[in-house]
């Protein structure tokens, strides 16, 4: 009898671990980003966590980290090219840039002018791919990074809290909050405005206290950073693109077999086609949440546009280009024949 039940008992163990076994995923990849889970940037991330489980049949599986609870943007990134402990990141394109250089092509004023383009350009036929794709995955792979996908474009804004934004000549002496990149800089400065570098967490109160005028900044963002409570005007001028991208370690995904590369690279374009609509309601939103805190918004003529990009874009694209090697003097090429075809 005490044999019987033994015996029962180790068939239940066995099952049980060969249970586990079964379902344990062959591949593990921690993925992670700085922004919250409820955010469109961890909307898209969680989307993908699910469809890699359903599409490989649970053989890989994504841990998925929000908030910036592995790292910041530069440390996550950092740890991604490492692979040890963080195998993906997302990572926008300035953060990218002062990786792989050739993101800082897209830093450049209207080089993408829409959400529409940068669809275009980086899924032509619905996937991840095209020329422009491949010379960038080519230049990746030197630094042991690869391209998952590529979330919708947000596109700057001039936010001001008094003078209202309407041409050029309007930005003349103001004090405009940039960030660490010199193509913002030069933007700035050439339209005659002042640059003072300072965080996003330091904006909310140098807007209050005047220490500067205003901003260049996404309607998404400034509302996450809740800027529109110390805003009069935002001028919606598509002053720059701002990307954000995920990554992956080019060695692990090497080391996943091809069919399954094929599986989570399908996973990864669906989340990005499926949250796309996510993207435009947060805008929707944004730009309402503008509104409802008397915020004046100005949708610019396309002659507006042209009148900032004449003064802007080529002194901008020259510094973003200055330290190019010769591939991604052509990547650049590359990328300008593909956006000129769109």
């Amino acid at each position: 009898m005490k044999y019987s039940m033994l015996t029962k008992a180790l068939s239940c163990t066995l099952l049980i671990s060969s249970s586990a076994l079964t379902f344990a995923a062959d591949y593990n990849f921690t993925m992670a980003t700085t922004t919250p889970a409820n955010s469109p940037w961890g909307s898209t991330l969680t989307s993908f966590q699910n469809l890699v489980k359903e599409y490989t049949k649970g053989q890989v599986e994504i841990n998925a980290s929000f908030g910036g609870a592995l790292g910041n943007d530069t440390q996550l990134l950092q740890k991604t090219q490492l692979g040890s402990t963080v195998q993906g990141a997302q990572s926008s394109g300035a953060n990218l840039g002062s990786v792989v250089s050739a993101f800082k092509a897209f830093d450049v004023p209207y080089i993408i002018n829409s959400l529409e383009t940068s669809t275009k350009l980086f899924y032509p036929n619905g996937s991840l791919g095209g020329e422009t794709v491949d010379e960038l995955q080519s230049l990746m792979a030197k630094k042991n990074l690869r391209l998952l996908y590529v979330m919708p474009f947000e596109f700057r804004g001039i936010l001001t809290t008094e003078k209202t934004i309407n041409s050029p000549a309007d930005m003349e002496g103001l004090k405009i909050r940039v960030t660490p990149s010199e193509v913002e800089r030069s933007m700035i400065t050439e339209l005659g405005s002042g640059a003072t570098t300072l965080g996003i967490s330091e904006v909310y109160t140098a807007l209050q206290t005047g220490t500067v005028d205003g901003l260049a900044i996404p309607p998404i963002t400034a509302v996450a950073f809740g800027l529109h409570e110390v805003a009069n005007n935002i001028n919606l001028l598509n002053f720059q693109p701002h990307g954000s991208f995920m990554t992956v370690n080019a060695r692990a995904w090497s080391k996943l077999p091809k069919d399954i590369q094929a599986k989570v690279q399908q996973a990864a374009d669906k989340a990005v086609q499926e949250n796309i609509q996510v993207f435009e309601s947060e805008l929707t939103t944004a730009l309402a949440k503008f509104k409802e805190q008397g915020v004046k918004v100005i949708q610019p003529s396309q002659q507006v546009q042209d009148e900032f990009a004449a003064i802007i874009q080529a002194p901008a694209a020259k510094i973003a280009t200055q330290n190019f090697n010769s591939d991604e003097k052509h990547f650049f090429k590359t990328l300008q024949t593909a956006l000129d075809k769109i």
